[in-house]
């Protein structure tokens, strides 16, 4: 009969350092599986040392609202998503409703990229109705971080992170990035995806028109304890995208952060012609190149006329390694 090393009586001399093998080889093991499933050992409601202006929501609280979710398109012939909508007034809703997909170059193009980068996990800043955040972390399986300031939103999202199950994935975040931590703002009455940022107000919480602040590098302690490690960023605040940059030195000295794809409008940078011009210098000191939504990089003297409304910004370590 043939037998192992491990159980034959003639040699049980080896039998200690079989079984210290194999104990090693379970301990290895159960490492690696832990590691591989770091998001589900570390509840959304344990997270800690977070500034006391952030609003993390409960991915399993109640919804009384009236929301209508439909079954998105599939990209890529393989992933779909459920979207949760507001009525056909909203834009982004309407083209959902009709075409059920909002900017689908621009999510397959990110779903190709994390496709190519099975470690690279997803910060959405502004995340609307979650149109990027449900493919990533409700088809793709990433973790993402998902940011907007207008309520009804966070609702969507949630009801749509429900109904997908995701809930290990997804952490959810009501509040709007500014200069300061713990101010109130309010928003513009209009339109969910037209919604900007207002004058500085009283702390009321009965309105959806009311955010509270905070600055980017507070959602840092939430990545640690997630263990993320590479992230890409879909940032899209109408305006206010530079307070990512101004308050977020933390997050992109600690996190690898190798891509953010930014709304560059057309309208805004007219408007705020030094928010822009600070975000340029703050990417470039750190390193990134500038392209459109096809890599042809641009020219950074050109930022006012010529870039189109979409740019990406990418580490140049990364930009044709495993992003472009």
């Amino acid at each position: 009969m043939n037998r192992s090393n491990c159980i034959n009586p003639k040699r049980f001399g080896t039998f200690p350092l079989c079984l210290l093998i194999s104990c090693c080889l379970s301990v290895s093991f159960y490492l690696g599986l832990v590691t591989h499933c770091k998001y589900l050992i570390t509840p959304v409601q344990t997270i800690s040392s977070l500034a006391a202006a952030v609003n993390l929501i409960n991915p399993n609280q109640d919804i009384k609202s009236n929301i209508t979710c439909i079954e998105t398109k599939q990209l890529l012939n393989l992933y779909s998503t459920t979207v949760c909508i507001h009525s056909n007034a909203d834009v982004v809703s309407h083209k959902i409703a009709t075409d059920r997909i909002w900017e689908e170059r621009y999510v397959t193009r990110l779903l190709r990229i994390l496709i190519r980068n099975p470690f690279l996990d997803m910060i959405d800043i502004g995340a609307n109705i979650g149109s990027f955040t449900m493919f990533t972390a409700g088809a793709l399986g990433r973790f993402t971080l998902a940011v907007d300031c207008y309520l009804p939103n966070i609702e969507r999202i949630l009801r749509a992170v429900q109904i997908e199950n995701v809930q290990n994935r997804v952490v959810l975040i009501h509040n709007a990035l500014y200069s300061e931590s713990g101010k109130y703002l309010t928003l513009s009455n209009g339109p969910p995806s037209g919604i900007e940022l207002g004058k500085a107000t009283q702390q009321n919480f009965t309105s959806e028109y009311i955010v509270q602040t905070i600055r980017f590098d507070d959602l840092l302690p939430i990545l640690l304890e997630k263990r993320v490690q590479s992230v890409m960023i879909k940032i899209d605040i109408e305006g206010s995208e530079n307070y990512m940059c101004e308050t977020g030195s933390k997050m992109f000295e600690l996190i690898d952060i190798q891509l953010v794809m930014m709304e560059w409008g057309h309208g805004f940078r007219k408007r705020y012609p030094k928010r822009y011009q600070s975000m340029i210098d703050f990417f470039t000191q750190r390193n990134y190149v500038v392209t459109d939504p096809d890599c042809t990089e641009l020219d950074l003297k050109n930022w006012q006329t010529v870039w189109p409304g979409n740019i990406y910004w990418i580490k140049t370590i990364n930009f044709r390694k495993n992003i472009c």
